[in-house]
């Protein structure tokens, strides 16, 4: 079938119209298709097809727009729907994300359109300009838009927004939302340099000067915004770079401008607190991002401008000493040139400021001085340099008069109290010069800095010059590897790298100050150039190392050749030093020092000890002077186990020193009182402070990680090198034993070592005891003077963990070679051991240490059991009866003992505990086998043996009496508490009989205030809401059904409501236990008590009102309800329903008592009934609204009955209740507004009172959204009803609430 082209293809095309005649066609057409047309639609149509249309049908587009024939109307129409249409898409994209291209193009066809009816003039300009500016922020994209195509300028744009309330804000966060993206696009950057030259330039313009100020208040918010995120936030914010965009002039009068505004924002820090953490603003420990930023107002500013516009600010505004400081790290570390201005510009500051007594140009000149010393000795002097070179010279110091140098020490006084021990250490170490007639003001100074330093515990000899080696170490060591890597370019590719000229032209002072010294360090130079003699001449033939330098370099070489020759003809054994590595020649100094231990040649031993020493200190690289200090300065060692930082070199000598001293050991060597080469020995190594980590640290890896896996070789050096280790430490040491949660280990390492010697398993309990025998041969051994002190070396920890496995291995083990051992040791030493016969508050500890079943599978269960029985029951019970009394741990205190340890075991076990390190997961599954200890049935057969104790009180209330007073703070109280009836409730009290808290023995009259105490205080403060738990309710209840005197139960259950109130929720487990007692009782309240369990088994099964005119407690009955809502009884709702129609009197206090206890339910989201308890407490007011009067009201009057910090939740957990339900019932009552307020008031008294914070800010919100909803919706009776008193308790705000809605 033809197409219609086909068909009329032969047809002779002619022009049936005339030019005119098409014209005239044309226009019709258009304006028939503009009258009909939708402006918004067809603005939508034309913004779609623009950017795709040709330049032909562009103009076509435009002519149904712009048609001149249109009326004013119309064109204004246009206008709008144009101006709508780009509001909107700019509306509808969200500012965190940009724009995405589609919607760019739109933007940009949307204002082309926009300019086009510009161009024609059809519309007022003032109106497109208010249509946009009614916006209180235009998107940055539009404006720019806008601004390049001549529609409205950003000049225009911000002189109609100048007077706008919130734009300089919402400006300036659409500014930083594009500053804080990746990736800044042009025309952001263009609009921002833009901004930069309004705020900068200088005009006499009126409207250009609006222009500026307010560009200025813009850009001024934008960056204290970058900054706090830079500073507070820690956030990355990535710099603007506009030097393609800026002239360099207005870039340079910008960050001016940005640097003055940064260093005074947020003068907050005082310089106090500038002194103690100018440390951590440090140029290294900056974030990249804030350096970054730092680098950048650096960028155009040449050195001395910086420093002229830190003097300005410093001079004129208060400033944030964080940034002030952090930026002058930065600009030290940064611009060489630098550092000399700023230590002339310090200089300055101290003579103005001591010869006019300007106490703030002191503090900014010390203050900029540690902060610049803080950056490192290659940037600028260490802090006992500067402040050695600026005041101990006497022809430079700025104190050189009487008059400066009383303002000095002075000012120095002043700062005592903030200044670090390192400050205080140069005070005294390098005193300044000291004017006639000054001295007594330097002595006191010095007394004063000497006390500061004691009261620091820092010991004063020798640490400063320590410190100072240690860092010119360091550094050397950092120019050496940077002189490597240099060395490593040259070799490949036979150029002196570039980074070493730029540092020879650039940084000249490092260059010729420290790279080249270390560089030319003198050495024995090879007769074939070596790569580091060919770098030396080639920088020397491009004339960067000086002639003279070089010429010294050479003839110390010489020197250091000559040296070498001279140990030519030297003995045979000192030839072989120089054959030699370091540590072959150390093996060489205790091989020989073994030889003459085995010939007993007491003066070769000396010798070879001295030859030790010295060999010692050159391996690794000591000063013998350095090591002579620190060693008069004996002080505490610190030892991170796992995490130490020890060199390998230093482990390597301990690996040697150690596997000389097995050799010892196994060669039979021991001490006689005419040889002392152990006490030589370990005197040499003492001196040695450096090894004293490495030394202690690989002994107690080997004893307490790796013992059990030990040779008897090795456990005979561990005991040899345990008896003399305390030469090498005599303070004590504080001991981190893995990177977990444990705790810190402080005291003599020593008698850590016996105090955490392992015995969970066999393998370990026999390594122990081994170790145990062969240290005390040792010491039998040793000579008179170590001897004569043995008490010292066989502490306490010792001898009863000694006792405890000789007493196990003796009982289980009879025939093993361990338990053998101990016959052949001293009897003197042994009487010391067995002098005092372990304890059994020390036993415990230490048999619950054992593993059960044994993972080693030497000890069964049974067994241990039997050991268990026979130590408690035959060795300490039968003793302490024996001793009728006149012990000192009597029957009843060794079960407190074992009491005692259970709680602490149980305590010590927390859920959350999820150790780091393999230790801490050892002894963490450790403490959770010690949970499945039979110890508890031994506790229990301990007390049913006992005799009667505490005439007075029952012994399990005194041992938690004694629990309680232990702990000092309100907080540890509450935690043993909830130990004691959280956790070892259920594992140990229920355990035990259950009258045990009230009796020792059921039939035993006592008083029972303890008990009673204990119940109401103790237990209550850990329960979450109204009641007991349903476990501890039923153990207490049964301790008081085994009472024989119910005379007694009555008086507790009188004491304790909480108890009974608790027994009345848990009615379904209680009734059991309630009806012994109801029909022995003759308290009618208690007989009534019979009544409510029959009423709440028949609501089981039907609905049944409350009986009448019950003489129970009406806490009771509002029990028995919470009771029927735990059995989600279908009853519950139409009794509470029926009950609320009635509500009076009794029936009424009952429902309050109800709706108390209902909200205790919600305290806690967890609670097992929180929904059931919600829907409850919603459907009781919706029947009685009154309850909420009531509830209000009394919440105070059940002070007596529930727990305190119960009764703090009330208010606030049923005020956020009401905050979010519907509450339009309750709104109709007359007081529910004063119920509110009510509430309100109570709960704004126990903030205050309890100093708590009770709410979260979001709940916050909620209650003061609820209580302004209330007051809008109140009638005008609801709002006369309330008190003025009432009103003026709660608060300024409430006052004004009601003001605003008063009619």
């Amino acid at each position: 079938m033809a197409t219609f082209e086909e068909i009329i293809g032969s047809r002779q095309k002619v022009d049936i119209l005339s030019q005119k005649s098409r014209e005239e066609l044309k226009n019709a057409v258009v304006q028939l298709v503009s009258f009909h047309c939708d402006n918004t639609v067809a603005v939508t149509e034309v913004a779609d097809l623009v950017s795709s249309s040709t330049e032909r049908e562009k103009g076509v587009l435009k002519l149904c727009i712009s048609e001149d024939d249109q009326t004013e109307v119309n064109s204004m129409h246009t206008l709008e729907a144009s101006v709508r249409s780009v509001l909107a898409l700019t509306r509808n994209s969200q500012t965190e994300t940009p724009l995405d291209q589609e919607t760019k193009k739109k933007i940009k066809n949307l204002v082309f359109m926009m300019q086009e009816l510009l161009d024609k003039q059809k519309f007022n300009r003032p109106r497109v300009l208010n249509l946009l500016c009614n916006e209180e922020t235009l998107q940055g994209y539009l404006i720019w838009v806008l601004h390049k195509e001549d529609v409205m300028t950003l000049n225009t744009y911000l002189s109609f927004k100048a007077s706008s309330q919130g734009f300089l804000v919402a400006f300036s966060s659409e500014l930083y939302s594009n500053v804080s993206r990746s990736d800044k696009e042009c025309w952001f950057l263009e609009m921002f340099a833009l901004l930069v030259s309004y705020s900068v330039t200088a005009t006499r313009d009126t409207d250009l000067v609006k222009v500026k100020k307010i560009t200025k208040q813009i850009l001024d918010l934008l960056h204290q915004k970058i900054l706090d995120d830079l500073t507070l936030n820690s956030k990355t914010v990535n710099i603007l770079d506009l030097t393609t965009y800026c002239p360099s002039e207005i870039l340079k009068q910008y960050y001016q401008g940005q640097l003055s505004l940064w260093l005074a924002h947020r003068p907050v820090l005082k310089v106090s607190d500038a002194l103690k953490q100018q440390k951590d603003w440090t140029f290294s420990r900056l974030s990249l991002s804030l350096t970054l930023w730092y680098k950048q107002l650096l960028l155009t500013l040449e050195p001395e401008e910086v420093l002229e516009q830190l003097k300005v600010v410093m001079e004129t505004q208060e400033v944030n000493w964080q940034t002030v400081l952090s930026f002058l790290s930065t600009t030290v570390v940064c611009m060489p040139r630098f550092s000399e201005l700023i230590r002339e510009y310090i200089i300055s500051l101290l003579r103005d400021g001591l010869e006019s007594s300007n106490v703030e140009n002191l503090v900014i000149a010390f203050l900029f001085a540690r902060q610049c010393c803080l950056e490192g000795p290659h940037v600028f002097a260490t802090y006992p340099d500067w402040y050695q070179g600026t005041f101990s010279e006497v022809n430079l110091t700025p104190a050189g008069n009487r008059k400066t140098f009383t303002c000095l020490i002075k000012f120095l006084t002043d700062m005592v109290p903030y200044d670090s021990s390192l400050h205080l250490k140069a005070h005294i170490v390098r005193p300044p010069f000291v004017p006639p007639k000054c001295r007594d003001l330097l002595t006191d100074y010095i007394m004063l800095a000497k006390t500061r330093l004691a009261d620091l515990k820092q010991p004063l000899d020798g640490k400063l010059e320590d410190q100072d080696q240690e860092s010119r170490k360091k550094v050397n060591e950092q120019i050496e590897e940077d002189i490597q890597k240099a060395i490593t370019l040259f070799e490949a590719s036979r150029k002196i790298p570039s980074s070493v000229m730029e540092a020879s032209i650039f940084r000249k002072p490092y260059y010729v100050g420290k790279f080249l010294p270390v560089l030319l360090k003198p050495r024995a130079l090879p007769d074939i150039p070596d790569t580091r003699m060919k770098f030396i001449d080639a920088l020397k033939q491009v004339e960067k190392i000086p002639s003279t330098l070089y010429g010294n370099y050479l003839i110390a070489c010489k020197a250091e050749s000559s040296k070498l020759l001279e140990g030519v003809f030297l003995e045979e054994e000192e030839e072989m030093d120089i054959e030699l590595s370091e540590a072959e020649q150390l093996q060489l100094r205790l091989d020989q020092l073994l030889a003459a231990i085995l010939n007993q040649s007491s003066s070769r031993i000396v010798e070879h000890c001295s030859s030790l020493r010295e060999k010692l200190l050159t391996v690794l690289n000591i000063d013998t002077n350095r090591a002579v200090q620190a060693k008069t300065s004996s002080s505490s060692v610190e030892l991170n186990i796992d995490a130490a930082d020890i060199s390998s070199q230093k482990m390597k000598v301990v690996d040697q020193l150690l596997e000389f001293l097995a050799q010892a050991s196994q060669r039979g060597v021991h001490m006689s009182d005419s040889l002392m080469w152990p006490q030589d020995l370990f005197t040499v190594l003492g001196e040695i402070m450096e090894l004293h980590t490495a030394f202690l640290i690989r002994i107690w890896k080997l004893v307490i990680e790796q013992g059990c896996e030990l040779d008897c070789h090795h456990i005979r050096t561990l005991s040899f090198c345990l008896v003399y280790i305390d030469h090498l430490n005599t303070s004590g040491v504080t001991l981190q034993a893995c990177q977990g949660v444990c705790p810190a280990l402080q005291g003599k390492f020593l008698h850590l070592i016996w105090q955490e010697l392992p015995l969970s398993t066999s393998s370990w309990r026999k390594f122990a005891f081994r170790l145990m025998v062969e240290y005390v041969d040792s010491l039998g051994h040793c000579v008179r003077k170590i001897y004569s002190e043995r008490q010292y070396f066989l502490p306490m920890v010792f001898c009863n963990k000694f006792q405890f496995l000789y007493g196990l291995f003796k009982d289980l083990s009879a025939e093993d070679d361990v338990n053998n051992d101990v016959g052949l040791l001293k009897e003197d030493i042994k009487s010391i051991i067995f002098q005092t016969k372990l304890p059994f508050r020390e036993w415990i500890p230490l048999a619950m240490k054992i593993m059960t079943p044994d993972p080693d599978g030497e000890l069964s269960l049974a067994e241990w059991q039997v050991h268990v029985y026979a130590t408690v029951f035959n060795s300490y019970l039968l003793e302490a009866s024996l001793l009728d009394g006149c012990s000192k741990e009597s029957q009843w205190e060794m079960c407190g003992v074992l009491f005692t340890k259970l709680l602490h075991a149980e305590c010590s076990l927390s859920p959350n505990f999820f150790p780091e390190c393999e230790t801490c997961r050892s002894r963490c599954k450790l403490r959770q086998i010690e949970k499945q200890h039979f110890f508890i049935p031994v506790l229990h057969t301990m007390v049913l043996n006992m005799g009667l104790g505490d005439q007075r009180n029952s012994w399990l209330s005194n041992q938690i009496k004694a629990e309680m007073e232990k702990r000092k703070s309100k907080l540890e109280k509450e935690f043993c508490v909830n130990a004691i009836f959280s956790v070892y409730f259920s594992s140990v009290i229920s355990c035990l009989p259950a009258y045990l808290l009230f009796k020792d023995s059921p039939s035993l009259p006592v008083v029972l205030d303890l008990p009673c105490q204990i119940i109401n205080h103790s237990f209550t403060a850990v329960c979450t809401c109204g009641y007991f738990p349903a476990r501890e309710t039923i153990h207490l209840m049964q301790g008081l059904g085994q009472l024989a005197n119910y005379r007694d139960a009555e008086i507790v259950l009188q004491e304790c409501p909480f108890l009974l109130l608790s027994a009345m929720v848990h009615i379904e487990f209680t009734k059991n236990l309630i009806m012994p007692l109801c029909l022995s009782s003759t308290n009618p309240k208690l007989r009534e008590l019979m009544k409510i369990t029959d009423w709440v088994e028949s609501c089981k099964t039907r609905t049944v009102v409350m009986p009448l005119e019950l003489k129970v407690d009406d806490y009771c009955v509002s029990g028995a309800l919470i009771s029927l809502l735990h059995r989600r009884s279908s009853s519950l709702r139409q009794i509470i329903r029926i009950e609320a129609r009635a509500s009076e009197g009794q029936k009424h206090r009952i429902l309050e008592g109800y709706a108390i206890l209902l909200v205790s339910e919600l305290i806690s989201v967890k609670n097992t009934f929180y929904g059931e308890a919600e829907q409850a407490l919603e459907d009781l007011l919706s029947l009685e609204p009154a309850i909420l009067t009531s509830v209000a009201n009394d919440v105070r009057n059940w002070v007596p009955l529930l727990p305190e910090h119960v009764l703090h939740m009330i208010p606030h957990t049923l005020l956020i209740f009401l905050a979010k339900r519907p509450i339009s019932k309750l709104q109709n009552s007359l007081s529910f507004l004063s119920s509110l307020l009510l509430l309100y008031k109570e709960l704004l008294q126990l903030m205050e009172e309890t100093s708590e914070n009770m709410v979260q800010m979001n709940e916050w919100v909620i209650l003061i959204k609820f209580l302004e909803d209330c007051f809008k919706s109140a009638t005008r009776e609801q709002l006369q009803n309330l008190p003025k008193d009432l009103l003026s308790d709660c608060g300024a705000d409430i006052v004004l609430l009601y003001q605003q809605n008063k009619r």
